[in-house]
């Protein structure tokens, strides 16, 4: 039985740009005994979604405390972005791609989860502008013009709105949140950042005890 390690992130979460590093370790080292799966959570949406100058004396507070517990860096054009202030902070745009890239590339989702936290977080890129993801699907073969169309459509706004009911259903109400699927059952493994070592410890004892139930049910 092949465990699924779901992680549910937001692009426009800070705490998840500094937690990607971890989650890509995580998927290299245990690649062949997990599934990742990915899903946009839905930080700044609706009423939300706001002028990042709005919560930017927050913004400022949090960026330091991220920096100095995850070691990541936020970028001088991300600092620029929210000094000017006029931003819109929308999380929808970008949970659209993630949920495109689901759908069509889904061996890309990880990755291309890390692609648009750089292009906001490090790069000040403008995640609102569908130009933009030009650049960041690249290498994933989906071909723009079908991205484009697909972006715009409400089936993707209906899809995107279902995962995030979904995600606070099964508890993944704060970025990031690690959920564990093992055949139909789902239970909550983190909320919130955490380091890799006590992830790594965590799935390598669920894993061992599962192999063992496993050889013991075809004793």
């Amino acid at each position: 039985m092949k465990p699924t390690l779901i992680y549910v992130y937001d692009p426009l979460c800070g705490w998840c740009y500094g937690f990607h590093p971890v989650i890509e370790k995580i998927q290299t080292r245990f690649k062949e005994q997990l599934t990742i799966e990915v899903k946009p959570g839905g930080l700044a949406v609706g009423d939300r979604a706001e002028p990042i100058g709005e919560g930017y004396a927050y913004i400022k507070d949090a960026l330091g405390q991220v920096e100095k517990t995850t070691n990541v860096a936020f970028g001088r054009n991300f600092k620029l972005l929210a000094e000017e202030g006029s931003y819109i902070y929308d999380s929808e745009p970008p949970g659209r791609a993630q949920v495109i890239v689901n759908e069509l590339a889904p061996g890309h989702s990880l990755s291309f989860a890390g692609k648009l936290q750089t292009a906001i977080f490090r790069d000040g890129m403008n995640l609102n502008d569908i130009e933009t993801y030009a650049e960041l699907l690249s290498d994933t073969g989906i071909p723009f013009e079908d991205f484009t169309k697909r972006f715009q459509s409400e089936e993707t706004q209906r899809t995107l709105e279902k995962e995030y009911d979904w995600c606070k259903t099964h508890g993944a109400t704060g970025f990031p949140t690690l959920l564990i699927r093992i055949g139909d059952e789902i239970s909550l493994m983190a909320r919130g950042y955490r380091p890799f070592d006590t992830i790594e410890s965590h799935l390598h004892h669920l894993i061992n005890n599962l192999q063992r139930m496993n050889v013991q049910g075809a004793e």
